[in-house]
């Protein structure tokens, strides 16, 4: 065989081989792609025996997606699977890599579990690194923290700027709560605020109660109360038909998106 043949047909080899090795490599990529959707989908509908099933035979690839899907099911499943222990350690290592959704179930157990001092800043860090990436539930979480100031400084601000992320991703649970704070930081402040900043607590009142919030109701009916006694009723009823119009506009604002999910 001539010399330049030769090296043609080597490098033939070559790119057939690198072909074949690419392919297999996207098979398998794809093939345990499939099975995470399958595992989440069985995980979603509580049936962990069927996504620790689906999971376990990818253990071995060290996949973020996998090792989160097998915390969930070891930690959240029946007593015939569960080991939390090798649940926490799958969700960190998950967490570590990159998967923002293990970040966040894992801050969350942390500070369920009567963390430490150190534990709970830990677990802040890591629902912080899911909020920072946009994930409507990680928001109101840490929004959460920042309005009670026990484990980190008190911040109304940006309580609030985070809660209202979370509430315009439709985080039921942030209505209310962006309501409240709201108002917290208006009487905090000791200083005038104007209409536009008073009336969003209204906004979000009206907005929680509408979507079944109790407390918001109760909010909503002594309003209207209070207003009736002091202005009469029919003053009462024209302020408050104001109110739950503009309250529609703000809104058409929110856009739901998927909880456990980053919005970059």
């Amino acid at each position: 065989m001539k010399r330049q043949t030769a090296i043609i047909w080597v490098w033939g080899l070559v790119l057939i081989a690198g072909a074949v090795g690419g392919g297999y490599a996207w098979w398998r990529q794809q093939d345990l792609t499939q099975a995470y959707e399958a595992g989440r989908a069985a995980a979603d509908a509580d049936r962990w025996e069927d996504a620790l099933a689906l999971a376990q035979p990818y253990a071995d690839r060290d996949d973020p997606r996998i090792n989160g899907l097998l915390a969930d099911a070891y930690i959240n499943g029946p007593d015939s699977i569960q080991d939390i222990d090798k649940g926490l350690t799958l969700r960190r290592r998950a967490a570590e890599a990159g998967d923002m959704r293990a970040a966040y179930f894992l801050g969350k157990w942390i500070l369920e579990n009567e963390p430490t001092d150190a534990q709970a800043q830990e677990a802040i860090g890591y629902i912080q690194e899911a909020a920072n990436c946009g994930m409507p539930l990680a928001n109101y979480e840490l929004g959460l923290e920042y309005a009670k100031g026990e484990r980190v400084p008190l911040d109304y601000v940006h309580a609030l700027q985070l809660l209202e992320a979370a509430a315009f991703a439709g985080v039921t649970e942030a209505y209310i709560e962006a309501g409240i704070v709201n108002a917290q930081e208006i009487s905090k402040s000791g200083r005038d605020i104007d209409y536009a900043a008073k009336i969003k607590t209204s906004y979000w009142i009206f907005i929680a109660a509408r979507s079944g919030n109790e407390e918001a109701s109760k909010i909503l009916e002594g309003t209207r109360t209070a207003m009736r006694e002091q202005k009469g009723d029919e003053y009462a009823a024209s302020q408050i038909s104001i109110l739950e119009r503009e309250a529609s506009l703000w809104a058409k604002k929110i856009s739901p998106q998927a909880r456990l999910k980053c919005l970059h």
